[in-house]
């Protein structure tokens, strides 16, 4: 295949997800009011736990910034609270080339790796096929704390396991997986693996993903409208791996981002 070729496969492609992207609503108009986004904002500049994802780039930021944040990754957000913000496609498809590459790399290098998702009843699917996809490549994809549960406690205080699903980590209550936003699991799984000496990357959400990043490690994040904390470590700087997209839809809508990923870092 020529060189004019493989552009013409790749902008084919591109052209495809964007598609994708705007059809399913995981990109153009999303289904979240400003105003909750905008609510957001606040939450996370005022410290929660639930919306700081373990970061600490909230401590002097403001909302313009955090605004400034979602545009750099594509989001406008409307000044009425009942508008939907819109989300670039292109500026989606970008940031899904940059999970690409940075896919490609690590299965490469047959990194050390950590999968995990606090938002398994949308994403689950799709990094249990980023997971098998790396372990057939030779990757050591990491299972720090499986079903281990003195460690770790739910918000409302309950007894709660990290349990790995074909490599994924989710947390588990009284034998359910929960969504969660919070750090502090993947806080303690980084520090059992080394940090970002004993991890090469991180493919994640939420508070497993901002904790990954405030450690230093590589990150390669989803994250919606609403969730601020991540494009905000981004604008600061410190991950460059921050797709923004509709977080919560039905798992097969996330398929063909899945199969971009995997199938194009072949």
């Amino acid at each position: 295949m020529t060189a004019g070729q493989t552009a013409g496969r790749a902008a084919d492609l591109a052209g495809h997800l964007a598609t994708h992207l705007v059809a399913s609503r995981l990109a153009g108009a999303v289904a979240t009011p400003a105003g909750h986004c905008f609510d957001n904002v606040r939450r996370m500049l005022a410290g929660d736990p639930d919306h700081t994802f373990g970061l600490s780039g909230w401590r002097g930021a403001t909302v313009d910034d955090a605004v400034e944040a979602l545009r750099a990754c594509g989001v406008t957000l409307a000044e009425d609270p009942t508008a939907l913000p819109h989300v670039d496609p292109a500026a989606a498809v970008a940031a899904l080339d940059r999970h690409r590459q940075g896919f490609a790399a690590v299965a490469a290098a047959r990194g050390r790796v950590l999968v995990a998702t606090g938002h398994a009843f949308a994403l689950l699917p799709h990094y249990q096929a980023l997971a098998c996809a790396l372990e057939a490549a030779g990757c050591t994809v990491l299972r720090t704390f499986d079903s281990r549960r003195a460690h770790f406690r739910a918000a409302d205080g309950e007894p709660a396991s990290i349990r790995y699903f074909s490599g994924v980590a989710s947390v588990v209550v009284h034998g359910s997986i929960v969504h969660t936003h919070r750090a502090s699991f993947m806080e303690a799984v980084l520090a059992e693996a080394g940090g970002r000496r004993g991890v090469d990357a991180v493919f994640a959400d939420h508070g497993f993903a901002g904790a990954a990043v405030e450690a230093g490690v590589p990150t390669y994040s989803i994250a919606d409208v609403n969730d601020p904390a991540l494009p905000l470590a981004q604008l600061q700087g410190r991950t460059d791996g921050v797709l923004v997209i509709d977080d919560g839809l039905n798992p097969i809508t996330y398929e063909p981002l899945t199969a971009a990923i995997v199938g194009g870092a072949s």
